[in-house]
């Protein structure tokens, strides 16, 4: 008996509910199935379009909902993979303080602020411009 230690145990042996399929999966297909019916019924009742055509009609109305709540890319759901890319965005420049920089008294912050001139109370760039930091308050 051959057993594959480096296997990602999570994705070789799914929790699944029923024949196979995860929680998430029936209940994305029941939903689909939902919208497809309430589609096809909507045809027959208002627009007199048989159910057979309206089946035809439903099917781009299903799909998109299956597929949104199935597809996974590198084992991320489209919505976390959403969350990650602005996350990634969000943090493309990060600077930090080394020990070996001049001690300036600036820390790390993800947002920039802007001085105001007092005299015509316009926006004025930072002194050293730094992307993503602050001057301390200096005592």
């Amino acid at each position: 008996m051959k057993i594959d230690i480096n296997k990602d145990f999570e994705k070789a042996f799914p929790d699944d509910l029923w024949k196979g399929f995860t929680l998430k999966q029936i209940i994305t297909f029941s939903v689909g199935l939902i919208m497809a019916a309430g589609t096809i019924i909507a045809l027959w009742v208002f627009l007199k379009i048989s159910p057979v055509t309206g089946s035809y009609i439903a099917i781009p109305v299903m799909l998109p909902i299956c597929f949104i709540g199935i597809y996974e890319y590198q084992n991320h759901s489209l919505w976390a993979m959403y969350k990650e890319m602005r996350f990634y965005r969000a943090t493309k420049k990060l600077t930090y303080g080394a020990e070996e920089a001049p001690k300036t008294g600036r820390i790390f912050t993800m947002h920039q602020k802007r001085k105001r001139e007092k005299r015509n109370n316009k926006m004025t760039e930072p002194e050293n411009k730094v992307s993503g930091s602050f001057r301390l308050k200096e005592e």
